[in-house]
């Protein structure tokens, strides 16, 4: 422990008790109970109090806690006040509303230091009352069903440093009411896979539409580990395969954009399988601290069944096992697999004979912005892939697909130029018939 020559000298006078006018009064230092799940981060809380009617002049005292079964973790840098612990205002402003004269605080093996002189001058003091002092964080590492203690010690340092309060110059030996530490087990990491409700038009006369549905993955922020790392997961959601056909699986969103070293998928007449594995050597970790694109699933109606059908049905997205050998729905973490909080969603086939679209989206991803502007460019001039709604792409509607479309389209987003005409690039609709319009899903 390294001291300045002053906090050497104060630290001496405490360590040598001398016996004056506070040796009736009390002086105790309380840690707070707690328990927590093993692995996690648990605050103990300590406050003093003393009865002193002269008041404390300083304080030095150790804490003390079992190495094998808990961690303390600083609560900042060597250089900050709060360094060790995270200390209260009382604490902090115990001077005249500011900070000690002296302050030494120091990480020892088993535990932890602190030396303070309120004024060196005797200018200020702390009157007698209790005081929350502050919060020092401990992780819990210690087998389940492990009770420990924090409390004071005179063991810590060199010379080891005793708990003491100062009353007029006296060392006044401080009481210790621990804090009993239990740890728990962990409780599950809990992650919610969501299937959406989502609206599929198809047209009446012949049955036919096709659609793309998103998956997501979200983890409780409950979770002791949060957000936690994953290595992969895998997903097996069904529908009704007498008005649905599934066709594709894919990993979307970040999953996509960690480039998994597996992404394999498996489909059936009844639903989609996915598995993903980040990384098999390199170790490649994603958290989903919020609702994340995982997986998007693509399928078509079943045209016999909807062919004549005017008024539409609701199909489900039911998350369950499915293959064989069956695939289950299931987070990887630390090698384990952690079965995921399911819910279900549902496809809304509706009957609609003119298709509903956003005038100016001309990629269909149900937003109008420049990146429709540049798809456009690319299709009209560089053989881009086509977008299947003329309706849509026709940004003007002049009923032409040129350069106009674009041009319109930066000059409604950029220089406050008129929006696309009915429907709009806002809200779903249509203009009526005739209608150009092949695929469009974001309606």
């Amino acid at each position: 422990m390294q001291l300045s020559s002053r906090g050497l000298v104060l630290l001496i006078l405490m360590l040598v008790p001398v016996f004056g006018s506070g040796m009736g009064d009390s002086y105790t230092m309380t840690f707070s109970d707690g328990a927590a799940p093993q692995g996690s981060v648990l605050s103990v809380s300590f406050s003093f109090e003393h009865s002193a009617p002269t008041g404390v002049q300083g304080f030095s005292f150790g804490v003390c806690h079992d190495t094998t079964v808990m961690t303390l973790e600083p609560e900042g840098s060597p250089t900050d006040f709060d360094y060790v612990v995270d200390w209260a205002s009382t604490v902090e402003e115990i001077k005249l509303g500011g900070p000690p004269d002296f302050f030494q605080q120091n990480e020892e093996f088993g535990g932890w230091t602190v030396g303070c002189v309120i004024c060196f001058t005797s200018c200020d003091v702390l009157t007698g009352g209790t005081y929350t002092f502050g919060s020092a964080n401990y992780r819990l590492d210690g087998p389940i069903g492990t009770i420990t203690s924090v409390g004071l010690c005179s063991t810590l340092g060199t010379p080891p440093v005793s708990s003491v309060a100062v009353v007029q110059g006296a060392s006044m030996p401080m009481n210790s009411i621990d804090g009993e530490i239990e740890i728990l087990e962990q409780p599950p990491v809990l992650f919610q896979f969501t299937a959406p409700e989502q609206r599929v038009n198809y047209n009446p006369i012949d049955g036919e539409a096709t659609f793309d549905v998103t998956l997501t993955i979200t983890e409780d922020s409950s979770n002791s580990t949060y957000p936690t790392p994953t290595q992969g997961f895998s997903m097996s959601i069904s529908s009704d395969p007498i008005y649905i056909t599934p066709t594709a699986a894919s990993t979307t969103g970040p999953v996509a954009a960690s480039n998994p070293a597996f992404a394999q998928e498996q489909i059936t007449s009844s639903g989609w399988m996915i598995g993903v594995v980040y990384a098999f050597q390199v170790p490649v970790f994603l958290e989903f601290p919020t609702e994340t694109d995982a997986v998007e699933i693509s399928g078509s109606t079943v045209a016999s069944a909807l062919i004549g059908d005017g008024i539409g049905l609701f199909v489900p997205l039911h998350w369950e096992s499915l293959g064989t050998p069956p695939i289950h729905n299931v987070v990887t973490v630390n090698n384990g697999s952690i079965t995921p909080i399911l819910d279900d969603g549902h496809l809304e086939l509706h009957p609609q004979t003119i298709k509903d679209f956003k005038r100016g989206d001309s990629n269909g991803d149900g937003v109008v912005n420049v990146a429709d502007a540049i798809w456009s460019l690319q299709e009209i001039f560089n053989s881009g892939s086509p977008g299947t709604c003329f309706d849509a792409k026709d940004s003007n509607g002049d009923t032409l697909y040129d350069i106009g479309d674009p041009i319109w389209l930066i000059t409604y987003i950029f220089s406050s130029g008129p929006a696309p005409p009915t429907p709009g690039p806002v809200e779903c609709g249509n203009d009526g018939e005739p209608q150009d319009c092949e695929i469009y899903n974001a309606c």
